[in-house]
């Protein structure tokens, strides 16, 4: 949820700062559109590919790279040159959007039980769509406020944090579980700490 929360949020946001974008660099604003049919049409053709490919990985590992490719997309997204550049990336933003969002309903159908695979695919979705309507209001009140880069930057954070806090929590889950692994005895030890030895009957006393 919070995966989906992020790449709401990145993509309310770009919408904006698309407009901005062609703004400060006196375009005009019927270009806009391409840019933003670009970042959709992105979004259509990974989704197809994603579809499309018989993933060996597991569906987490999957939506963790996903988020981190949108974010970091985004974010590079606010050092284009032109309007041009911009549109590519964001067609390139695209293909990572619609995989993302399609895992996050995956993993969500694949953690809970049978009977609660609604209410999971419900609260990815209520994910999505907060994040779509906080982007644009973040993205509204930092225009102006702040370099159009450093908005770029924050919109394609929105879309990373979540992901790298995810990898980080992962990461201290397995540390916990290795720690535990080594602190539990492998069988019945002996005093030397070696597994015990059936002695012959002959030497038993």
């Amino acid at each position: 949820m919070a995966v989906a929360l992020g790449a709401g949020l990145a993509l309310s946001g770009v919408d904006l700062l698309a407009m901005a974008f062609a703004s400060a660099h006196a375009y005009d604003p019927g270009t806009v559109p391409w840019v933003l049919g670009a970042l959709s049409a992105g979004s259509a053709v990974g989704g197809l590919v994603n579809g499309a490919v018989p993933w060996r990985s597991a569906a987490r590992e999957r939506l963790l790279l996903f988020a981190l490719a949108l974010g970091l997309t985004v974010a590079a997204a606010g050092l284009a040159p032109n309007l041009w550049t911009l549109t590519v990336a964001m067609a390139v933003a695209g293909a990572f959007l619609a995989p993302a969002l399609t895992t996050a309903y995956l993993l969500a159908d694949e953690t809970v039980p049978a009977d609660a695979r609604t209410r999971a695919g419900a609260w990815v979705n209520m994910g999505v769509n907060a994040g779509s309507s906080g982007g644009a209001l973040v993205a509204g009140l930092l225009i102006g406020r702040l370099p159009l880069w450093a908005c770029f930057a924050l919109a394609g954070g929105a879309a990373l944090l979540p992901a790298l806090s995810a990898v980080r929590w992962r990461a201290g889950r397995a540390a916990d579980r290795a720690t535990s692994a080594g602190d539990t005895p492998p069988g019945r030890a002996g005093a030397t700490g070696r597994p015990a030895e059936a002695c012959p009957a002959g030497e038993r006393g």
